[in-house]
């Protein structure tokens, strides 16, 4: 798995991806059917799966959450090669980036700079300053920037919608059985 440190240089190296967005903050349930359906359309496609993910976390930088992200970074990095994904873009998330709108990422960071050919997304996706940017954002702006946008369903177990930030609460309230329930796997160590 190759991992980069800016758009630009994957842009440069795999053209065209399928590209799944998030946090992926614990690679969870939900996660994995975001990345499921990007590395399904990056083999009928024949080009690489990428993943753009964000060190630090936009959460973890704006203070939206005061526990610690479920993974470390290393082990975010780990669990997207388990689940076959060829290239990620750990993007930093900073100033700049916060204050990005989101018509200047989709066209600047997603088309630009990373050459996305179809992006993949949770339906709950929001991006850009303020998080003004929704998924219908995306789908408006995609054709015109060259890429075509998948919004993939929420995930629920049972009547349970799975987040990162349920699963980080049931963590800090020592509900380990519970997380590991939504997360789909045993809490890393």
């Amino acid at each position: 798995m190759k991992i980069f440190r800016t758009a630009l240089e994957a842009g440069r190296a795999f053209p065209g991806a399928a590209v799944a967005i998030g946090k992926f903050d614990g690679v969870h349930r939900g996660h994995e059917a975001v990345l499921r359906g990007a590395r399904r359309e990056a083999d009928r496609r024949g080009c690489p799966c990428t993943v753009l993910t964000f060190d630090p976390s936009p959460d973890q930088y704006l203070r939206f959450y005061s526990t610690p992200p479920i993974l470390t970074t290393a082990g975010k990095l780990d669990q997207l090669k388990r689940r076959g994904v060829d290239c990620v873009v750990l993007l930093p998330f900073n100033r700049h980036l916060a204050c990005i709108s989101p018509e200047g990422f989709a066209r600047d960071v997603l088309s630009r700079q990373l050459r996305a050919g179809v992006v993949f997304v949770g339906e709950d996706f929001c991006f850009g300053k303020d998080r003004a940017g929704r998924v219908e954002t995306l789908e408006e702006l995609g054709p015109a920037l060259g890429f075509e946008v998948h919004r993939v369903p929420l995930v629920r177990l049972g009547r349970e919608k799975i987040s990162a930030s349920r699963i980080r609460a049931l963590i800090a309230d020592g509900k380990q059985a519970q997380a590991e329930r939504l997360l789909g796997r045993k809490l890393s160590k």
